[in-house]
């Protein structure tokens, strides 16, 4: 009895010992793949950070009819007050002979599923066609790109909703333009004969640390949402959004569900920054700038005092500053603030704030908005760091980008 005793205390502190050794599913970078046939599941991958550019091939009734690229990108520059994150993000090209991609970006812990006999369409062999992809945002779909040789318009290139195109445009290269918030942005372009996924670099930059202060007539419940309509997400918040953002208690005098002064978040967007007018601003007066710049827009002396108490000891670095304003009219097309009740009066403020070496620069001088804080009035301040913006186009494990491989 003695040895069979310990017999089991030997298996049991075996297998302790081995679930030790494991990673725990919160700390394991995982995602799933389903691959289904007609809605049939087929196969089933779990995928973790060391499957990095692997290739998966898809048997269809013993014949390979596609392959499965998986890739892990790694961004180290996101910023969270002081902090520096590293962020893993999955992402998966699926190819079918003969078919259209499937790009997909997956989270950690999310399940990718792919049909192959109904989410992809046939190609037409005498057409040049592919996947347009950002460098960020994955599909870019619904976009339209005017097609340009030689200071030429040879003809658009437009994608479905999911970022395909199909083109009679012969290969060649060329040069590709698309609007975006009224200003043209061109993209050196090389249209491959046949099928190709596509990627254009798109840059981002980071909101970092805007507040919202909400003060409503009388107490109120709120719903406050975020949305982008350019592409982009929230990358951290305080309370946690989207979820504690509902429902909120909002008293006259800011107060927010009893504890909070403020509704607090970061958020990456697309590069649309205007840097035409601004000021430039010596590192010693940035401190008086900013109150006088503040108080002129609209801000009360409690939002002041949170920007600089937050701002002034982060700007060191440079002799000298350019500091371009994003308004209402600047920031309303990529950050969208949504409200259950909708406010009378919203005052948005972000600074996109670029070091400089001298006062060399000129710029034009900002027109500043009117703003009256009456009835239901909302205010928000942020503050975008030029040296803290990405070009995505050049990150991927810090040599060069995944997207715009093409098929054979």
């Amino acid at each position: 009895m003695k040895t069979l005793i310990y017999a089991l205390a030997v298996i049991v502190a075996v297998l302790m010992l081995g679930c030790n050794k494991s990673t725990s599913p919160e700390t394991t970078l995982r995602i799933f793949i389903e691959i289904l046939q007609n809605g049939t599941l087929h196969n089933t991958y779990v995928i973790t950070e060391e499957d990095d550019e692997n290739v998966y091939p898809i048997i269809y009734e013993l014949q390979q009819i596609g392959e499965l690229e998986i890739d892990v990108s790694r961004y180290t520059d996101y910023i969270s007050g002081d902090e520096i994150n590293v962020i893993y993000t999955f992402h998966s090209i699926a190819r079918k002979n003969g078919c259209y991609s499937k790009f997909n970006t997956i989270i950690h812990y999310d399940t990718l599923r792919i049909d192959y006999q109904q989410d992809f369409d046939e190609c037409n062999a005498s057409l040049n066609c592919g996947t347009i992809s950002g460098t960020y945002w994955g599909l870019l779909q619904d976009t339209g790109f005017y097609v340009w040789k030689d200071s030429v318009f040879i003809d658009s290139i437009v994608t479905d909703d999911q970022g395909r195109f199909v083109t009679d445009i012969a290969a060649d290269d060329y040069m590709l333009t698309y609007e975006i918030v009224r200003d043209f942005y061109e993209i050196e372009f090389q249209l491959i004969a046949g099928y190709s996924d596509y990627t254009v670099p798109i840059s981002i930059e980071i909101d970092a640390k805007p507040n919202i202060y909400l003060y409503p007539q009388a107490t109120i419940d709120l719903d406050v949402n975020i949305s982008f309509p350019l592409k982009g997400e929230v990358t951290t918040s305080i309370p946690q959004f989207p979820d504690e953002w509902q429902n909120l208690r909002v008293e006259p005098d800011g107060t927010i569900n009893g504890q909070f002064n403020y509704l607090f978040y970061e958020c990456v967007v697309p590069a649309f920054s205007q840097k035409t007018a601004g000021w430039v601003v010596k590192r010693e007066e940035l401190e008086a700038f900013f109150i006088d710049n503040l108080q002129e827009t609209g801000f009360i002396q409690a939002e002041i005092d949170d920007f600089i108490e937050h701002w002034i000891p982060r700007l060191l670095d440079a002799e000298y500053y350019a500091i371009y304003p994003q308004y209402n009219e600047q920031l309303d097309p990529l950050i969208r603030l949504e409200f259950s009740q909708q406010p009378d009066n919203v005052l948005r403020l972000s600074y996109y704030v670029q070091e400089l070496d001298s006062n060399d620069l000129e710029l034009q001088a900002p027109v500043i908005p009117p703003f009256e804080r009456a009835g239901f009035a909302v205010a928000e301040w942020g503050l975008i760091r030029a040296d803290r913006s990405l070009n995505l186009a050049c990150v991927q494990n810090g040599e060069g980008a995944f997207f715009g491989k093409t098929t054979p």
